[in-house]
C-alpha cells in the first residue's frame, strides 16, 4: 500500500474531534466531597489487622514498662519495624488484589487514594510513636532525644526497604517479602543489642543521627518513586 492510499484511509476513518467535551464532563454528577470526608472514607478501607497490630504493640510495651521494670528501649525499637509494615504493605495492596486498574478509573486517582491512606497510617504511627517514646525512655540511660532516634532508625530502614521491594515485586509475593523485611529488621535490631556492647552508648549517638538522616532521605525518595509509579491512564476523565 502506497503512502497516498494510507493518507486517504486515515482521512476517511479518522475520528472527528469531540465537540463540547468539557461541557459534557462538567454535566456529569459530581457531588462535592470534603477532604475530611475523603480521608474518613479511605480510613474505612484500611484492614482491621493493621489497627489491631498497633494496639498489640502498644499493650506489649505498656505491660513491659509497667511490670517488668526493665530497660524497654531495645524491645520497643525492635517493634517499630512491625509498625512500618502497615504503610509499606498498603502501598502495594491494589496490585496485590488486581484492583489497580479499577482504582485508576475511579473518581479519585490511585495516587490520591494512596497518599490519603499512607498519610492516615503515617499519622497513626506518629501518634503511637509519641505514646511509646516515654515507655522506651523509662529505666534507660539515654535522653528522650536519643531514645527517639534509636526508635526511628529501624522504622525508617523498614520503610525504605519495604517501599523499594513493593516497586520491584508485585502480587502477594510482595506482602510476604515486606513481612520478611520487617521481621528481619526487628530481629536484627534485637540481636545487635544483645551482641554489641554499647549499642546504645552515648558516644555512638552521632552515627545514629547520621544513619537516621540518610534513612529518612532514602525513605522519602522511595515514597516519591512509589507515588510516581501510580500513573493514571489517559482515558481517565478525572
Amino acid at each position: 500500500m502506497n503512502s497516498n492510499m494510507k493518507r486517504l484511509l486515515k482521512e476517511c476513518f479518522e475520528a472527528p474531534e469531540p465537540e463540547k467535551k468539557q461541557e459534557f464532563i462538567a454535566s456529569l454528577p459530581s457531588p462535592d466531597v470534603s477532604i475530611m470526608d475523603f480521608l474518613l472514607s479511605q480510613a474505612a478501607y484500611i484492614p482491621k489487622w493493621i489497627w489491631s497490630l498497633s494496639a498489640l504493640i502498644f499493650v506489649v510495651a505498656l505491660v513491659g514498662a509497667g511490670y517488668l521494670k526493665k530497660d524497654m528501649l531495645w524491645c520497643v525499637s525492635a517493634c517499630m519495624p512491625l509498625l512500618a509494615l502497615a504503610p509499606v504493605t498498603e502501598s502495594g495492596r491494589s496490585q496485590r488484589w488486581d484492583m489497580a486498574e479499577l482504582e485508576m478509573s475511579s473518581r479519585f486517582s490511585l495516587k490520591s487514594v494512596l497518599l490519603a491512606r499512607l498519610g492516615i497510617l503515617g499519622l497513626a504511627d506518629l501518634l503511637l510513636f509519641f505514646l511509646l517514646l516515654p515507655l522506651a525512655w523509662m529505666n534507660g540511660g539515654s535522653s528522650i532525644l536519643e531514645t527517639g532516634v534509636y526508635m526511628l532508625c529501624p522504622y525508617m530502614l523498614t520503610v525504605l526497604l519495604g517501599l523499594w521491594a513493593s516497586r520491584i515485586v508485585h502480587g502477594r509475593e510482595c506482602a510476604y517479602l515486606c513481612g520478611a523485611i520487617a521481621l528481619g529488621v526487628a530481629l536484627g535490631n534485637a540481636l545487635l543489642y544483645q551482641t554489641i556492647q554499647g549499642f546504645y552508648a552515648r558516644h555512638n549517638f552521632p552515627y545514629w543521627v547520621l544513619a537516621f538522616a540518610l534513612l529518612s532521605v532514602g525513605a522519602v525518595k522511595q515514597c516519591i518513586e512509589t507515588i510516581k509509579q501510580k500513573e493514571e491512564p489517559v482515558w481517565n476523565l478525572r
